[in-house]
Order: C-alpha cells, then structure tokens, then sequence
C-alpha cells in the first residue's frame, strides 16, 4: 500500500530532484543564450564623404567578421559600383575601417547596417 498517495520512490526527494533537474536546465540555456549573443553585435553606419570611414565599435575584435547591408538608395548605388566597400582594417577593441574599392570618395549620405561576428 502508498502511503503518500504516489508511486514508491516519487515523494518529497523527487519533486526536488525534478526542480533542480529544471534549474539546471535554466542555467544552461541561459549560459547559451548569453554566449551567442555576445558573439553577434549589431549597428549602422553612415559613410564620411571620403574614401574610408572608422566605425567605432569596442565590441569588434581581430577574429570578427563583419558584413554590412545598405539601408538607403545611395548605399545600394555604391555597393553596386566600383567604389563597393572593403573591409580595410580592425582595431581590436576600437573600430574596424572600410574603404571604397576604387578609392574613389563616398557622398557621405550612404547608410549602411552591420553585424559583427565573433568566434569564441
């Protein structure tokens, strides 16, 4: 006969197991969550009116990849020409650097969205 109403084995010790099975559970996705999203940084830019613009972002370092998208008419005007954009140089920590491809300066009204991509 049960004494307590359940399955022998299942009393008080197996609802804690349960919750701090669950807790674990919580942490570990928590850890996940917070390591893709510290890999991925977001953020736009405008361009200088002259062949190379510095993007401040402390979040970049030298393994990161970065890929932009323009946002304006005049972005995808210039990403489509012989002034396309190139990534020039990271300062880890700082900034990273893109010039147009011709040297050729920008109008400095190209908007342009980025995503940069850290491994750990």
């Amino acid at each position: 006969m049960m004494g307590s109403g359940g399955p022998p084995g299942q009393g008080t010790a197996g609802a804690t197991d349960v919750v701090s099975a669950l807790k674990g559970i919580t942490q570990q996705l928590t850890a996940l969550v917070k390591a893709f999203q510290s890999r991925n940084t977001f953020g736009s830019f405008t361009l200088a009116a002259s062949a190379s613009t510095v993007v401040a972002q402390p979040a970049v370092q030298a393994n990161s990849s970065i890929s932009w998208t323009p946002t304006n008419a005049a972005a995808g005007t210039l990403e489509g020409s012989t002034k396309k954009l190139y990534l020039a140089s990271i300062s880890p920590g700082v900034s990273f650097t893109v010039t147009t491809a011709s040297g050729a300066a920008a109008a400095g009204s190209e908007t342009l969205s980025y995503r940069i991509e850290t491994p750990s």
